[in-house]
């Protein structure tokens, strides 16, 4: 009979590239990841996001919202496609795409945190760290709004929200809030680039 602590795939007993290989959230996101390059070269081969509407005509949005969430999970800059919704359809319009995507986006990245954190048994884990980062303060408004407008703040914010368990309707206000400025600010450099 097999020691059950080395069948379970998060056990701490096992090695590590076991455990990886092992979590459902490590494969989505290394294949976040991959979606995320293949989509950007992809666009870039076709010429870019307008080349890409004119291929889909009027249905382009319900194509380029959902690309724009999978590369805004990615360490990809997704602030290229929210410029271009810019381009293609005007700055309100532009902007409404672009944080629909960053929105979508925010909850997909929340989604695989939450499942990789379930993976490796994150709150047993979390008796183990440091006191204050144990302790730290997640769940609350500020650091889900305020830690978003710093450089790779989304993808901490998420990332953090989905390990840490917190609530998914805080998760989302919080994310709906926190995107308004930086949406803005790149659908106005998109409405500067391209005389809007």
């Amino acid at each position: 009979m097999q020691d059950p602590d080395t069948t379970d795939p998060a056990s701490p007993t096992r090695p590590l590239l076991l455990r990886l290989a092992a979590s459902e959230g490590v494969r989505l996101i290394v294949a976040l990841l991959i979606a995320g390059g293949l989509i950007v070269a992809g666009i870039n081969r076709l010429g870019g996001p307008v080349a890409l509407r004119d291929m889909m005509g009027p249905f382009a949005p319900f194509v380029l919202v959902p690309i724009h969430a999978v590369v805004a999970v990615s360490p990809f800059p997704s602030e290229v496609l929210a410029v271009g919704f810019t381009a293609m359809y005007g700055f309100w319009l532009g902007a409404a795409l672009g944080w629909v995507g960053w929105f979508c986006g925010a909850f997909l990245q929340y989604f695989v945190a939450r499942r990789t954190a379930r993976d490796f048994d994150f709150e047993h884990a979390r008796s183990r760290l440091p006191r204050w980062l144990a302790q730290f303060p997640v769940e609350h408004p500020a650091f889900l709004i305020c830690a978003r407008w710093l450089p790779w703040g989304p993808h901490l914010v998420n990332t953090a929200a989905g390990v840490y368990g917190v609530p998914l309707v805080r998760h989302g206000w919080c994310a709906a809030i926190s995107i308004i400025p930086h949406t803005l600010v790149v659908a106005a450099i998109g409405a500067g680039l391209f005389g809007f």
